[in-house]
């Protein structure tokens, strides 16, 4: 058990912790029956007291909350990174005129390949235009239509024939 002279009243405790009493008595309410935690009496009333130590466990002061700065090892710098990264976008460069060029000469087999085959259709259309020529050769005349006489008009009706029949 801890001596009497490391125990905080909870006003003191607040005031070291940087906290609210409210706080403290919380803590003191949660932790009342453990030996953190005395019940003193004094002439008012019960009083409680909170150990120093386990107040400093429970809310430890800012030097002790700064985090603890750690050495890189020897990892790659700032100027090594940046060579690394002027390397990759020269690389980036490279490739894109890269791409580029095949894409000229993509364009270029496939103007190639175009032209071929509009050069072979129009061989086809000629090839095909002669055999139809030579069809039309082979094919007899066409004999002469004869023309038939009009057939003859029937005779006008008369007003009388029209309006009575006959």
């Amino acid at each position: 058990m801890e001596s009497a002279s490391t125990f905080l009243t909870i006003k003191q405790a607040a005031q070291q912790v940087n906290k609210s009493e409210q706080t403290i008595r919380r803590l003191v309410k949660q932790y009342a029956k453990t030996s953190h935690i005395q019940l003193e009496q004094a002439p008012k009333g019960n009083t409680y007291l909170i150990s120093q130590t386990f107040l400093a466990q429970q809310y430890p002061t800012p030097a002790e909350q700064l985090p603890i700065i750690i050495e890189p090892e020897s990892g790659p710098t700032i100027e090594n990174l940046q060579q690394q990264l002027a390397e990759r976008d020269q690389t980036i460069q490279q490739l894109q005129h890269r791409l580029l060029e095949q894409n000229d000469v993509l364009n270029a087999l496939t103007s190639q390949v175009n032209s071929q085959r509009i050069g072979r259709i129009e061989e086809l259309l000629l090839s095909q235009n002669e055999q139809l020529g030579e069809l039309q050769k082979r094919l007899p005349e066409p004999p002469e239509v004869l023309q038939l006489p009009p057939a003859p008009t029937p005779p006008k009706k008369g007003l009388w024939q029209r309006l009575f029949g006959s």
